[in-house]
């Protein structure tokens, strides 16, 4: 039997049957301009200059690829040229300016473009430059500004920093090195309009449902993929976005239960839209509304959908469920498509981020949809996303807008593009809805995702917030913790200051050791495993901590622990490092050691968990 195998890099875009199957070896990575301040300063956070006196934007150790790339600048600021350096190369693969997203191959429309902010009173405008065009690398990725992205003042020139995402992988395996030759035209074109899969068979159906009444559209007791569910409402009204539920069992355990709205990607109908991502659709620009979302969702005995009427009237409904019968997954390496618990419209408390969804298991992300009512500075907010127990996120966003790579934007809605979109109310920020798909950089996690969402400048802001991720996932963590390792160095300084997560007064203390000398570690292990993970909590005043790493004496070639960027006012930092299962496997005790290679590195405790078979 041939099953859907897993897909890296440029893959992610082209085999969409690929998306339930779970990686235990990619890990998402971050870099971007967030205020090291804890402010809004959003904006002067390029990390260092390199040799040839170019501003270093992202750097990274290993094989992976970058998955996007986005920029804020006035178009009449100082030009950059932004260089991008695969594999240990002295001379950069592509250069790019700012007018040439969209324009310039393989960085084509839709998959590249450029969004021009408002006008906004003369603040604006302003525009943001995005890629969503995967850039493989199989050693080493460096991305550079030729100038220092710095500023938010229009009458000065000036122009800041936005973020890249981007996975490290524990093997170069089937993975290449970016070309600017590469021919994106195809691939571009089939994002012009949805995917999906190609169904073998469609379910249709059209009923009403009374107030309180639960409809079944689709139930099978065969193995299957959905790969299409479609919606009509009649007489649309916007609450039936948050009071029309889909719930949805697969294997007879329910997987999914939650307000249309965020299933097809859009919480506020309070603009008239049609919003179109790659694998969800939202139109409410008419009296009747549609809606669909092509997410393939396999399934392995049966399948059951239901439509819930929880608003205080009938609906007059059109189902469509589109199933694929004949790709085949393995059962151990798919993940269910699962909502997190539905984060209703809920008062901000000062001081503490909005908790969107909190989730156990090993899985990915899919897509997330992230709501804000009456908040103040309302795209303001951060998204912080934490995973497997880290204190440090592994991806956040200078606004809540940028995470969709718009930046700037709520105040002119509708907008949308293959990966992103959002709907609100004109020329105003602080009531919106926004969907992301991450089905490219989809957020890998090993025993738990957490989805945070700061509101205001500093969680400040007020209002109310909403939202729910979308996942594939087992409930069963694939992280196992093996023990804690301090430090027992008598050369060690008391250190205490704080994560930073958005949480600005919760100060801790560790002992830190900074030393050239290796750390080891010895361990037993069950012999059975999908390799290892080490966690360390460090301080992060200093930038480029590298080190070295090796499994009973053997070097892991694959690429070298390396933390790139540095913070000053909210030094500790808690980040990990993936031993590769060849290291691992078959063995029930190891000893690892990690040998510093930088002088900033420095260690204040060590965990190592194993990835269960």
């Amino acid at each position: 039997m041939s099953y859907v195998k897993k897909a890296r890099g440029l893959a992610r875009i082209t085999d969409l049957a690929a998306l339930p199957v779970l990686d235990y070896g990619s890990e998402i990575k971050y870099e971007g301009s967030i205020s090291k301040t804890g402010d809004n300063a959003d904006w002067d956070w390029g990390m260092y200059r390199d040799q040839n006196g170019e501003w270093v934007l992202m750097e990274a150790d290993g094989p992976g690829c970058i998955f996007n790339f986005t920029q804020h600048r006035y178009p009449t600021s100082e030009v950059p040229v932004f260089r991008f350096y695969f594999d240990n190369s002295d001379k950069p693969q592509f250069e790019i300016i700012p007018e040439q997203f969209g324009k310039k191959k393989p960085f084509i429309k839709p998959l590249s473009d450029i969004f021009i902010g408002p006008e906004d009173n003369g603040r604006g405008p302003i525009w943001v430059v995005r890629s969503f065009v995967p850039m493989e690398f199989r050693t080493h990725c460096k991305v550079t500004s030729s100038i220092k992205l710095e500023g938010a003042d229009k009458e000065k020139g000036e122009g800041g920093w936005g973020h890249i995402t981007y996975h490290l992988y524990d093997s170069a395996d089937n993975i290449g090195t970016f070309s600017a030759d590469t021919d994106l035209t195809e691939i571009a074109r089939t994002y012009e309009k949805e995917i999906s899969l190609k169904s073998d068979r469609v379910y249709t159906d059209a009923f009403s449902a009374k107030p309180g009444e639960r409809k079944t559209v689709f139930a099978a007791s065969y193995p299957a993929t959905v790969c299409g569910i479609r919606l009509s409402l009649k007489d649309f009204l916007p609450e039936m976005l948050e009071n029309t539920v889909i719930s949805i069992d697969f294997d007879g355990k329910n997987r999914v239960c939650a307000p249309i709205g965020t299933f097809f990607g859009c919480e506020y109908a309070k603009t008239p839209a049609n919003l179109k991502t790659a694998l969800i659709s939202a139109d409410f620009s008419s009296k009747d509304a549609h809606f669909s979302n092509n997410y393939p969702m396999p399934y392995f005995e049966s399948c059951k959908i239901e439509f819930i009427n929880n608003t205080s009237f009938t609906l007059n409904l059109e189902t469509e469920t589109a199933i694929n019968t004949t790709v085949e997954y393995d059962p151990k390496n798919t993940g269910y498509f699962t909502s997190s618990a539905y984060y209703p419209k809920t008062d901000n408390t000062e001081g503490k981020n909005s908790v969107i969804a909190d989730v156990s298991g090993f899985g990915h992300m899919a897509y997330g949809v992230i709501s804000g009512e009456d908040i103040a500075c309302g795209c303001e907010g951060d998204v912080r996303v934490f995973t497997d127990g880290l204190s440090s996120p592994a991806v956040e966003s200078d606004g809540s807008e940028s995470w969709g790579s718009y930046g700037w934007g709520f105040v002119c809605p509708p907008q949308c593009n293959p990966f992103s979109a959002y709907n609100g109310v004109p020329d105003i920020n602080d009531t919106w809805s926004e969907l992301r798909l991450t089905f490219t950089d989809n957020y890998p996690f090993k025993s738990r995702l957490r989805f945070e969402l700061e509101h205001g400048c500093q969680n400040d802001g007020g209002g109310k917030h909403s939202g729910q991720i979308f996942c594939y996932m087992k409930f069963e963590p694939a992280e196992k913790f093996v023990g804690a390792f301090e430090i027992a160095d008598t050369k060690t300084e008391r250190i205490r200051d704080r994560f930073e997560n958005g949480i600005h007064e919760n100060y801790q203390s560790f002992n830190m050791r900074k030393t050239n000398e290796p750390f080891i570690i010895k361990a037993d292990i069950p012999k059975e495993n999908r390799g290892a993970v080490i966690k360390r909590v460090s301080l992060q005043k200093q930038n480029k901590m590298t080190a070295l790493v090796k499994v009973d004496g053997v070097e892991i070639t694959e690429r070298k622990w390396f933390y790139p960027d540095s913070n000053t006012f909210y030094s500790l930092l808690e980040d990990s490092f993936y031993i590769p299962e060849k290291y691992t496997s078959g063995k029930d005790n190891i000893t690892v050691e990690i040998v510093p290679l930088s002088e900033s590195w420095n260690e204040c405790g060590y965990k190592l968990f194993v990835l269960e078979v």
